[in-house]
């Protein structure tokens, strides 16, 4: 049996390789030979900095469905290079984490949300909803159309089923907030910005929008 030393001396070397080459093909062969995703994300929470870049590229590329969340824990890592590839990482295997044909339908979803097309993209949503009741990427879509239609209340429950499936989805708990602001929800609002900021320390836009409801939070009491 190949110690772990070894098999970390592969890891990184593979890595190093990587970054000159950047064939990630290769890198995805090379680590797919020697590790499993469990040790990878055993190294991506263990491993010095080097072998947690490493790990959580390699995760992004063989990861399955229980490499979220360990990829979703290493976006607070101490090391910003590994919280930025465990966000790539994270975010690539949240619209993969489903059937190729329900990743296919999800596709045709965001293309028309990220046009604006809300009411057209709704059904579509809502049958993938129904389809793939565990793709929380479905459920964070479909609160995109409800939210671009204006109906808070049904877009802050769509989050919430995201965020039921995927706790580290921390664009849902900031769409979250911001629907809750539109209720007037002011306190959970903060709360959700909390935690997504307490996820991805680096997202400014949410420390912006934690700072401004504060602000109103403050007026509101005199």
């Amino acid at each position: 049996m190949t110690s772990p030393l070894v098999r970390t001396t592969r890891l990184a070397t593979a890595y190093r390789r990587l970054l000159s080459s950047a064939d990630a093909p290769r890198y995805a062969a090379e680590v797919d030979e020697h590790y499993s995703p469990m040790t990878l994300a055993t190294l991506l929470r263990r491993g010095d900095v080097e072998l947690r870049r490493a790990a959580a590229m390699a995760l992004g590329l063989l990861g399955n469905s229980r490499s979220i969340d360990p990829l979703g824990r290493a976006l607070s890592d101490v090391d910003r290079g590994v919280r930025l590839v465990a966000d790539d990482s994270f975010r690539g295997l949240l619209l993969r984490d489903a059937a190729p044909t329900h990743h296919q339908q999800l596709l045709k979803v965001m293309h028309l949300t990220d046009g604006g097309e809300f009411a057209a993209a709704l059904a579509p949503a809502m049958i993938l909803v129904e389809q793939a009741p565990m793709y929380a990427e479905a459920h964070f879509q479909l609160a995109s159309c409800w939210h671009g239609l204006e109906d808070y209340p049904k877009a802050s429950q769509a989050y919430v089923g995201c965020l039921w499936r995927c706790r580290f989805h921390y664009t849902a708990w900031q769409g979250l907030a911001r629907c809750q602001i539109m209720c007037g929800e002011y306190l959970a609002a903060s709360k959700s910005l909390e935690r997504c900021i307490d996820i991805v320390p680096d997202l400014e836009s949410a420390r912006v929008q934690l700072r401004m409801l504060r602000r109103r939070m403050r007026r509101s009491d005199v």
